[in-house]
């Protein structure tokens, strides 16, 4: 009997199925050069999806529910392909998810009943913004008023559909207000990224990064009218994810380039796992909500607050 589907934690891999985006944002780090693509082949994603809960089911130390976040590019782009992947999910037990920057939400209506969470990539709702990012095609943005039309269109087949919101903070949004934004879409979750460095990009000041939680994240809780708030600096968000690329091998960030695994066409998940860093404890931590609170004190510490934001804050110290 299968135990990930009834423990609380989850696992959660990120696959980025393809590389392939109608955007061109300017801090995006989802490129492999232009790899051959695993999901175009339904017997190797198959092979690849039973092999993590295979793992899930036998290896992590901590019993976990297995949760495949489906993410690109922009994995919409190729509906067929991208049902293909939530089926094999479906069919292995996993909880399924993904990520997309909403332009062509209305793709997964279909199969929307399959799908646990759906997260939106926003970092603005101002159309300069978006245009300076690069989170646009052809000069277009999308409004609030649209990426709110179509969370209703396929929220009509799954009410239950989770939306969470993923922001990163960079040099043109550092100073906007989007929190009451958010609210308003009604999203479960919203989770704040500092901008990796990544090849010549070096990334933004921690002037920026605090500048944009100050504004943001004013109340005493994380939880604000059904929404968590969550922080991630660049040290959270290193060597605590587990991440597919796009030809079938594991791979982890933290420096100008990518460390890979073998291919897990050919090696079981356990093997490959051994060939890039994972720290299974902070990939644990991103979900105790101890990253934002160590992203708040330190904001609190940086502009000098006097009456912290933070009720943990005098606990925490200089964690």
């Amino acid at each position: 009997m299968s135990t990930h589907t009834e423990a609380t934690v989850p696992m959660c891999v990120n696959w980025h199925v393809t590389e392939t985006c109608n955007y061109g944002c300017k801090h995006c780090f989802a490129k492999w050069g232009k790899q051959r693509e695993v999901w175009e082949d339904t017997d190797q994603v198959e092979h690849i999806i039973k092999g993590i809960a295979d793992y899930v089911d036998t290896t992590c130390m901590i019993p976990k529910r297995f949760r495949l976040n489906i993410v690109g590019g922009e994995p919409v782009l190729h509906p067929e392909r991208l049902w293909n992947v939530v089926k094999a999910a479906k069919d292995n037990g996993a909880e399924i998810s993904m990520i997309t920057n909403g332009s062509h939400l209305e793709v997964i209506r279909p199969f929307a009943h399959m799908i646990s969470q759906v997260g939106l990539s926003i970092d603005s709702f101002n159309h300069e913004t978006n245009l300076k990012i690069g989170r646009a095609c052809n000069g277009k943005t999308l409004s609030f008023e649209e990426i709110k039309e179509k969370i209703k269109y396929v929220q009509e087949i799954n009410p239950k559909l989770k939306i969470k919101i993923n922001t990163v903070v960079n040099k043109y949004n550092f100073s906007e207000q989007l929190l009451n934004s958010v609210l308003a879409l009604k999203a479960s979750k919203w989770k704040i990224f500092r901008q990796m460095p990544f090849g010549e990009n070096k990334g933004i000041s921690d002037f920026m990064f605090y500048s944009f939680i100050r504004n943001n994240y004013k109340e005493l809780d994380r939880y604000r009218d059904g929404c968590e708030i969550t922080i991630e600096d660049n040290n959270a968000m290193t060597e605590s994810y587990l991440m597919i690329s796009p030809d079938g091998r594991l791979f982890q960030n933290g420096s100008t380039e990518y460390s890979y695994s073998r291919p897990l066409t050919e090696v079981s998940f356990a093997e490959a796992i051994q060939d890039i860093k994972f720290n299974e404890a902070k990939f644990d931590g991103r979900y105790d909500g101890s990253y934002t609170w160590q992203a708040t004190n330190a904001m609190e510490k940086f502009f000098g607050i006097e009456n912290p934001l933070n009720p943990f804050a005098s606990i925490l110290g200089d964690i």
